[in-house]
């Protein structure tokens, strides 16, 4: 997820620059393929004292160095076979991408492929197939860079003198332990990073609990009698007579001085991972009923256990009672939330009680509304939460059988309110039908100059507030509108309806597929003709990886919501906070880019229940073509379900599931009906004000064998030009970088032959060095 900074600040030093390492491998499956690896260089060595801390936190972290295999240590081809999964014994997580540390290593030494050393050309080529951990200006995070950037970093605020640096380095380890929070709202000098370094009792504890053999053997001799003296004299505790168990169950008693012991603990367990065993074997029976058990992991998990099977138990009882025992379970098992076995992702189920909690509130009452306005208004102002409940609830568990519970909850108390809701917006559009085509308005699909406009499919009305929340906290300026799906709620009718070529399109007939058809030559839209009719209209088709020209106006998409939705079903839920992310990473692109103004547009929303929706019976010869969710009626043919008058003809009609059915079985994600889910959608406007110099684009680039003549309007002072590899990364240029001439002209020249006919990116860079616009470009072309 895209993590602001006061979502970051609930973090551990170490925890952050483990997401922001992980979040470096971020990519789009419909535009690149799943990076190799990704490449941690530091030439000067600043982030090695920080690596064993990261070795919990990150198991896919690899590190160049002396073969150690039992670290995930070795040369650059040992490397290169772990990262190709051919070396079985060496462990990492299936979907992970591997994340290589590069100890005294600069992306120079590999960029320069013939001179780099033989021990690291195996790296060479990772360059290409995989990414860099870089800021965004492309130069390595250094220790300093991270602290204080507000821009990908902790947004610290600590003095740059000499004194400062050198402190904040040796500190490094501890803190990298430290909560972000202690960090925050103060100056920091060197003073505040040498108080990290003070001997710690309490710490020093904690690290030897962890893994008390192999601390013993490090801390031999001095270290380990003043360790021993220190923990008699502050905690009253002996390690070496007392050992390892009862240590851990003083911790977990959490009585007197121990309470703080215990705080330390839980502010960063994952940096203890074998203290979570020892406590499992110090747990001492109960004393009474009302003891403190949330120390011990078996009484969570007895506590979780629990749970799951009061869930499981709520597909045998009414919706009515269903809620009842949802509310009663909340706050049972709520606090769990705030136990330090949340924090290790030890409470799923506590996790997806809070979001079934809410599920149960908004669905006590069945959606409403005398008029079709007044349904949208409540759905407008808080039913939709139910419905993102229900995402959260699922993608707050993993497991098949903490799945099977928040299903059965889930059908429970949703699945009657679905089906309530959607017959009454049914007899509603009976009598009041939704808009036609003949009734779209030039302020729903209207464009200008600066404009463009991101199309989303599927992206419904809770996902879109989502968004809406994301868009906020960049402190963007929007504005969110809702609007009407064309009917049936398929792509094939609901896109050409949000799209800027609208008015040129009309229905003859629904046929098999539901489109419409071009209106002065009759023929029946697909992709090309779609896009030549934007053509005509100067708009441009911007493809998901390129900005285009925003001194114009333009049409792109972004997103796969609906496509997973038909892939992975109700596993959907695991992927929207994926989705939201490249949505915000695209939109990050086009302001970037020089866009005014950008509108965000969807075609249709979508029914989810886990389980599977219910099913009628639509026999197939009645129908020209049926779908999961609406059919194609056979001329004269009566069907015993309800219909509606076609968005693009309203003179024939298409049959829908009654309620929230589906004309087949299997189906727990669908769209295509008439229900609030899918037909009520969203519009929502970014309105951008930038710089001059923000606004700048490549207009044009021309190549006379291999130099090129680049065009850039308008010219503003300090702008440069280069030609690179990969967009962010000035290491991958293959070309001298060049100013702008005061008429906005810059001649690049590319050296190297050999590159002629590849594949690189003219990147326009402003005065304080950042990539403002970029244009995609075959060297030695006569584009």
């Amino acid at each position: 997820m895209v993590a602001s900074i006061n979502e970051t600040s609930k973090l551990i030093v170490a925890e952050a620059l483990r997401n922001s390492l992980v979040s470096a491998g971020r990519y789009n499956p419909n535009d690149v393929v799943k990076p190799a690896a990704i490449l941690w260089t530091d030439v000067d060595n600043q982030w090695t004292p920080v690596i064993p801390h990261l070795r919990n936190l990150l198991p896919e972290l690899l590190v160049y160095g002396s073969y150690r295999p039992e670290q995930k240590t070795g040369p650059a081809i040992w490397l290169r076979c772990v990262i190709e999964r051919m070396l079985p014994e060496v462990e990492l997580p299936d979907n992970a991408i591997p994340i290589i540390y590069l100890p005294g290593i600069s992306r120079q030494v590999l960029r320069n492929a013939q001179e780099c050393p033989d021990e690291l050309k195996p790296f060479v080529e990772l360059q290409y197939r995989g990414v860099c951990w870089t800021q965004k200006n492309g130069k390595d995070w250094t220790v300093e860079a991270f602290l204080v950037s507000e821009d990908g970093g902790l947004g610290l605020d600590i003095a740059r003198d000499a004194a400062t640096k050198a402190s904040m380095i040796r500190a490094l380890a501890e803190l990298a332990s430290c909560p972000i929070t202690k960090l925050q709202g103060k100056h920091l000098e060197a003073e505040d990073f040498d108080k990290l370094m003070v001997e710690d009792t309490v710490k020093d504890f904690l690290v030897w609990l962890d893994n008390p053999k192999a601390t013993r053997e490090v801390w031999s001799g001095a270290k380990w009698s003043a360790f021993s003296s220190r923990c008699k004299a502050e905690l009253g505790f002996d390690p070496q007579k007392d050992g390892e168990i009862a240590g851990a169950e003083l911790l977990g008693l959490k009585e007197g001085k121990w309470s703080s012991v215990w705080h330390r603990f839980a502010e960063s367990p994952a940096l203890y991972p074998g203290i979570p065993g020892l406590l499992r074997k110090a747990a001492p029976a109960p004393k009474t009923l009302f003891d403190d058990r949330s120390s011990w992991p078996q009484h969570n998990e007895e506590r979780e256990d629990s749970l799951r099977k009061e869930l499981v138990q709520l597909h045998n009882i009414s919706s009515s009672e269903a809620r009842q025992k949802i509310l009663e379970a909340e706050k049972e098992h709520g606090a769990r939330r705030e136990w330090v076995w949340a924090r290790l992702g030890a409470t799923p189920l506590a996790d997806s009680l809070r979001h079934l909690q809410l599920l149960a509130r908004i669905t006590e009452k069945n959606p409403g509304g005398a008029t079709l306005h007044g349904m949208a208004e409540q759905y407008a102002t808080g039913g939709w939460e139910a419905d993102a409940a229900v995402l959260d609830a699922m993608a707050a568990v993993k497991s098949a059988a903490d799945y099977q519970a928040v299903q059965a909850a889930i059908r429970s108390v949703y699945l009657s309110w679905l089906q309530s809701g959607a017959e009454h917006f049914q007899k509603l559009i009976a009598s009041t039908p939704l808009p036609f085509s003949d009734e779209i308005s030039g302020a729903e699909t209207g464009i200008g100059n600066g404009c463009i406009i991101l199309f989303a499919d599927g992206l419904r009305w809770d996902i879109a507030n989502k968004l809406a929340s994301l868009i906020s906290i960049k402190g963007w300026k929007y504005q969110l509108v809702n609007r009407w799906a064309g009917l049936p709620t398929v792509t094939a009718t609901a896109k050409p309806a949000v799209s800027p070529i609208a008015k040129k399109l009309k229905g003859m007939t629904p046929g098999e597929d539901f489109l419409p058809v071009i209106a002065e030559t009759s023929q029946v839209i697909n992709t090309d003709r779609f896009r030549k009719l934007l053509e005509n209209e100067k708009i441009q088709y911007i493809s998901a990886d390129e900005t285009g020209d925003p001194a114009g106006k333009a049409w792109t998409e972004q997103g796969d919501i609906d496509k997973l939705g038909h892939g992975q079903q109700g596993k959907l839920a695991w992927r929207i906070g994926e989705q939201l992310d490249l949505l915000m990473e695209r939109l990050t692109s086009l302001i970037d880019a020089g866009w005014k103004e950008i509108k965000i547009v969807t075609d249709h929303g979508w029914l989810l229940m886990p389980g599977g929706l219910p099913k009628v019976d639509l026999p197939k010869y009645l129908t020209e073509s049926r779908w999961a969710r609406c059919a194609s009626v056979k001329e004269g043919a009566t069907v015993d379900c309800p219909t509606a008058p076609w968005f693009w003809n309203k003179a024939l009609y298409v049959a829908f599931g009654p309620g929230i059915s589906c004309f087949g079985n299997g189906f727990e994600y669908a769209h295509g009906g008439a229900s609030l889910q899918e037909c009520f959608i969203s519009a929502i406007t970014l309105k951008v004000e930038k710089s001059a110099a923000g606004l700048a684009a490549i207009g044009s680039a021309k190549w006379t064998g291999l130099r090129c003549r680049v065009q850039v309007q308008p010219a503003n002072q300090g702008m440069k030009v280069d030609i690179r590899i990969k967009t962010n990364d000035e290491h991958s240029s293959i070309a001298q970088v060049k100013a702008v001439s005061d008429k906005g002209e810059a001649s690049l020249l590319v050296e190297d032959d050999s590159l002629e006919g590849t594949s690189a990116v003219i990147v326009l860079i402003d005065a304080a060095g950042n990539v403002i616009n970029k244009k995609a470009t075959i060297i030695g072309s006569e584009e």
